[in-house]
């Protein structure tokens, strides 16, 4: 399917998703076709076929993702009208792609999971975030994910809500699931926040704390540190979640248990969250792995 992507090769791409059941899967493709594909292919696609769920889908993807590159993932203060223009214009037209294709086809979990996206970036609120949300297949990572930012409060909304979401999400997960991850990931955007108003050492002191470094274990242990764990398709994003959080509070023994998977994984890495620590974001994680098999030891 990549191949396909690559050479523009529509019925290709379309051939890949007819063999993807598995939504998690199927949101993994859409954001990994949605950069291999020139834009040029997905918008004739989409207007050859208005009713394809697929091509809505990945044009939609792609305006979102156009749209922040025009933004940037820059504090909102230190981004232009220009840039806003520009972003809201690509999500405006990406929210009315995907309102037909959710219309046409309500079960359709990565058109949903990409309204979530949409929602956040139109500032269409927490409620609206949430009625979206209620669209998804249970304990959809992708979608929990998108909602730990929206209930975030650079986005309007609060840490109390935002813990709050994570924690319920691993309660109500299957031991071994990857879900408990979105308690990582709720630190890390509270850690990122700190740091833009406090500053670094308010941050890692922050992370630090016995409340946090507690239920990030707890979090851990409940899904991919559980004996039930088996690789899904985010394994990687959530170990990489996980190792993020307990480096950024020097916590280098819990975070080489997760270095080590990422490891003999597949030497593997996602993008999220390091690309947090800025344009030389992977250099920064091969650094703080190498810290944590050091200091942490290598289990």
């Amino acid at each position: 399917m990549c191949d396909a992507a690559k050479a523009g090769d529509w019925q290709g791409v379309e051939d890949g998703f007819r063999e993807l059941t598995d939504p998690a899967l199927h949101q993994k493709a859409i954001s990994l076709v949605g950069r291999l594909l020139d834009r040029a292919v997905v918008e004739e696609a989409a207007s050859a076929d208005p009713t394809s769920a697929l091509a809505g889908t990945l044009l939609a993807w792609r305006l979102v993702d156009d749209g922040w590159e025009i933004r940037t993932g820059a504090w909102g203060q230190h981004v232009s009208q220009e840039q806003w223009q520009g972003f809201h214009e690509h999500l405006h037209r990406a929210e009315q792609i995907l309102i037909q294709v959710t219309a046409r086809h309500p079960g359709y979990t990565s058109a949903w999971t990409e309204r979530l996206h949409t929602a956040r970036g139109l500032s269409l609120g927490q409620t609206e975030a949430r009625r979206r949300y209620g669209k998804i297949v249970p304990h959809f990572f992708p979608a929990q994910q998108a909602m730990v930012q929206q209930l975030c409060p650079k986005w309007g909304g609060s840490f109390e809500a935002m813990h709050a979401f994570a924690v319920e999400c691993t309660k109500a997960s299957a031991p071994g699931s990857v879900n408990g991850a979105v308690v990582a990931l709720a630190h890390v955007e509270h850690l990122l926040l700190v740091i833009r108003d406090e500053s670094s050492r308010a941050g890692v002191a922050y992370m630090k704390r016995a409340q946090v470094q507690q239920e990030l274990h707890w979090a851990a242990e409940h899904s991919v540190l559980n004996p039930a764990f088996e690789p899904a398709p985010d394994w990687v994003g959530a170990h990489s979640a996980f190792a993020m959080a307990f480096s950024m509070a020097d916590n280098f023994s819990a975070a080489a248990k997760h270095y080590d998977a990422l490891v003999t994984g597949g030497n593997l890495a996602d993008q999220r969250p390091w690309e947090y620590l800025g344009e030389d974001y992977v250099d920064e994680f091969v650094s703080l792995r190498e810290l944590a098999f050091k200091k942490g030891s290598r289990p």
